[in-house]
């Protein structure tokens, strides 16, 4: 810019120079003039030209020179992300060890199956290599995806290298030779840097198109993998009856060696109970935390019992306290099963021993010793028949395992209903399950012997399953009812009208809803064992997972179903917090914090609202729909329900200013009392009568509340005694203030103190003050003062006035005697 405004600043030099000239030249002629006048005219023009081409220059070679390092800028940032995604970006070497232990782990999959077909195929093996394949495929299309994502990321970075250097401004030098040779040497040094950057991008995406495809070729052959399993599945399903070996006696197959079929079962299940495992870390969380919840109630409610009977011995019929981190675990470990989609048996299996063994313990001395070994023997015959179930491919030992197996199932049944005392057992249906046990083990004892043995070996492990989900879901039941009815007993007629959790509703019994859910589990437990369960549940299963549209929303069954679930496990969540919370009996009184129960109103309000945007979330619904709808209803909810929601937010406000706690003693138009519980809508307060008073939150804000509690614990009170004329002042009130300091329940500090507030003619007038904690006992304590201060002056002999009066009455006989 500089050079131009030099040329203007001479130009214009020039031009007032020249009008100057022509100004002076007076005396030349007419014709001269016009000449020199046209020849400085288009000098002028040619000087104007030249120095509106050299600006125009100038200033496209300013501009190009900004945008050049602008670009050049530009440029090295980008070549820093590109260096610094390469270096912590997806590691391709681990993706191609990661594809390469897929095909690995696929071949093994695929053993019995799609090499050495020699073998029979057996239904457990299909199983598991189907579950062994959805998560190698669930694994391969993650890899898939990790790499189509950081190819893009790769073209992303060499696009907008390659498009910043092909900037045209670049290419235009400038005429400086000095600025000229700067320029060339650094676009020398940003070659150099740029060189190598690209080289290896190019390589990485080389690289990872390599992986991709590879990825592709591997999701192709496990989804083929898995279309021939299902066809697999279809016709050992629809050929259940047909025996696939020869007699049990004749046994011409030729097997696998036991020893590898026992390698390769023990590696194909590791495989399949770390896959299931690691996908399902956040459920088996949830799990622990439920056991933990649990663990909580059950504690409480053994807490309750103790000091309701005074720490006597737990009875019987309360086996859910004998040990309550055992029943826990024991009723999470039933229940919490059915949280997992679909698990592999040996997942199943783990929580069906941690269950068996929680109820082993605590059965122990409970039931009588036939029970128990029958128990123990059932549950032998069930481990034994679950490790025979692991076992994916066939062999003339095993079937011969079998055998024995369903031979001791036999045994063990008929020494049950031969020598079994029924009045002994503690649920009678225990008795058809073992009877149903029994007809299974027949039937798998038979179709052994005759060679269907998918079908022997499903009946076999059936039957055991059978019986011992049997018996822990009658016994969870059972645990669950007694542990209702002890809450029940326990907690309903104290807190019928909190606002937490009302044990008259819940009752002393499980819903009946609850029993039809168990014996639905139960099927399904049972039916997993057979061929034909996986096609006989898949209607079931694309009723609720198909998904369904109205409008431009897509929804399905199973949403709605975990949408109402999440809510109300939100709504229970919170009325447990808050039960945990009140329950007095639960801790001590010196554990206990007073000012949690405005707390615990905030603590529920958060549960339930994160419970509300999860239940959201998991349906699908966008938060900004959400929005929108909530501010529809705003309007209405604003114009018809504007005293409800003064209720509700004078319950926010009472959560965060804490104007008044449970326990509090406060008085309110009127009424004094002692706050028992803040709900949502409103709070309940017990009268020193014995009557509660529900009053709406925004009632009791707008009120002149008055908090006897809220001062540090301490109440004054003052007692006022009336004093004959002629009693020693002195003697009385230091009599008063001994008496006061004696009396533990009155506070040191402030002390006890006496004043004589005024003098009549019929009495001195004095005035007691004296400090207490604010307790129920405030009457009482003002009682045994007064009955003490009424004993001191009884022994002191100090006289209290009685109000009285002189009439003078005169007759008119004595008027006149005396005039």
């Amino acid at each position: 810019m500089q050079p131009q405004l030099i040329r203007l600043f001479i130009f214009l030099l020039l031009l007032v120079g020249l009008f100057g000239m022509a100004y002076g030249q007076t005396n030349k002629s007419s014709q001269k003039d016009t000449a020199n006048s046209k020849s400085f005219v288009v000098r002028m023009q040619d000087f104007a030209k030249s120095s509106a081409i050299s600006s125009v220059a100038d200033f496209e070679a300013d501009k190009a020179e900004q945008v050049q390092e602008a670009t050049l800028v530009e440029i090295k940032k980008n070549i820093q992300k590109a260096k610094l995604y390469l270096r912590t970006g997806l590691d391709t070497l681990a993706a191609k060890n990661e594809l390469s232990l897929i095909a690995e782990h696929a071949k093994l999959a695929g053993d019995g199956l799609f090499a050495n077909k020699e073998t029979p195929r057996t239904y457990r093996n299909l199983v598991s290599t189907q579950k062994l394949l959805n998560a190698l495929l669930e694994r391969c299309n993650l890899q898939k995806t990790k790499l189509d994502n950081h190819k893009k990321q790769l073209s992303q970075f060499k696009y907008q290298i390659d498009s910043l250097s092909k900037t045209k401004e670049l290419f235009s030098f400038p005429k400086d030779s000095l600025k000229l040779s700067k320029y060339m040497q650094t676009l020398v040094v940003l070659a150099r840097e740029v060189a190598p950057i690209d080289s290896v991008i190019d390589q990485s995406i080389m690289q990872t198109q390599t992986l991709q495809n590879q990825a592709s070729l591997q999701t192709y052959s496990l989804e083929n993998h898995l279309d021939e399993v299902t066809h697999f599945q279809q016709q050992m399903s629809n050929q259940l009856f047909h025996p696939e070996l020869s007699y049990l006696w004749q046994s011409s197959e030729i097997f696998r060696p036991f020893g590898q079929i026992f390698d390769y079962s023990a590696q194909k299940n590791q495989l399949i109970l770390s896959f299931f495992t690691f996908s399902n870390v956040g459920i088996l969380t949830c799990v622990l935390l439920l056991i933990l919840v649990c663990y909580c109630f059950v504690w409480s409610l053994k807490s309750a019992y103790h000091k309701e009977t005074e720490s006597q011995p737990v009875e019987k019929e309360h086996l859910i306290i004998r040990n309550p981190l055992l029943s826990a675990i024991f009723i999470i470990a039933n229940l919490g099963q059915f949280l997992f989609n679909a698990p592999p048996f040996i997942f199943s299996m783990c929580f069906w021993l941690v269950a068996a063994v929680a109820l082993t313990l605590l059965l122990r001395g409970y039931i009588t010793k036939f029970w128990m070994y029958a128990w123990l023997g059932m549950l032998s015959l069930f481990v034994l028949s679950a490790i025979d179930n692991l076992f994916l491919q066939a062999s003339g030992i095993e079937r011969w395992y079998m055998f024995f197996l369903s031979v001791a199932g036999l045994v063990l049944g008929f020494l049950i209903f031969k020598k079994g005392k029924r009045e002994e057992l503690k649920e009678s249906l225990i008795v058809y399950a073992i009877g149903l046990m029994v007809v299974l083990e027949v039937f798998a004892l038979l179709f052994n012997i005759f060679g269907s043995y998918n079908l022997a070996k499903s009946l076999l492990v059936a039957g055991y399953v059978n019986v011992i989900i049997a018996i822990m879901f009658l016994w969870t039941v059972r645990l669950i009812n007694q542990g209702l009815q002890l809450a029940f007993n326990l907690y309903a007629r104290q807190d019928k009208s909190l606002f937490f959790m009302n044990f008259d509703k819940v009752g002393q019994k499980a819903p009946m809803l609850f029993y039809v859910l168990l014996v639905i589990g139960w099927l399904i437990l049972f039916g997993r064992n057979f061929p034909a369960y996986a096609f006989i549940v898949e209607p079931v299963r694309d009723f609720f997972f198909d998904q369904r549209s109205i409008g431009s929303y897509t929804f399905s069954i199973s949403n709605l179903i975990l949408f109402f679930f999440v809510v109300s496990a939100s709504v229970i969540t919170s009325k447990i917090v808050s039960f945990f919370a009140v329950d007095k009996r639960t801790f001590s009184k010196q554990d206990g914090k007073k000012g949690i129960g405005s707390w615990i109103l905030l603590i529920r309000i958060t549960i339930i609202l994160l419970g509300l945007f999860l239940a959201f979330a998991a349906v699908g619904i966008p938060i900004d729909k959400i929005a929108i709808v909530l501010g529809a209803l705003g309007v209405g909810i604003g114009f018809g329900l504007q005293s409800l929601v003064n209720n509700l937010v004078s319950g926010l406000v009472i959560a965060f200013e804490k104007p008044l706690n449970l326990e509090d003693e406060v008085e309110v138009a009127g009424k004094s009392g002692t706050v028992k519980s803040i709900g949502f809508r409103s709070s309940v307060i017990t009268t020193f009568d014995g009557a509660e008073i529900v009053m709406p939150n925004g009632d009791l804000l707008n009120s002149h509340l008055v908090n006897w509690s809220s001062g540090g614990s301490k109440r004054r009170t003052s007692v006022i005694v009336h004093i004959a004329h002629g009693a020693n002042l002195q003697q009385i009130q230091k009599g008063i203030l001994d008496l006061l300091e004696a009396d533990d329940r009155i506070l040191k500090h402030p002390e006890p103190s006496v004043f004589f507030k005024d003098i009549s003619p019929e009495a001195l007038e004095m005035q007691v003050f004296y400090w207490s904690r604010q307790t129920k006992q405030l009457a009482e304590i003002k009682s045994d003062v007064i009955v003490a201060i009424n004993q001191l002056f009884i022994k002191n002999n100090i006289q209290i006035p009685y109000p009285k009066q002189e009439v003078f009455m005169h007759t008119v006989d004595s008027r006149k005697n005396k005039t």
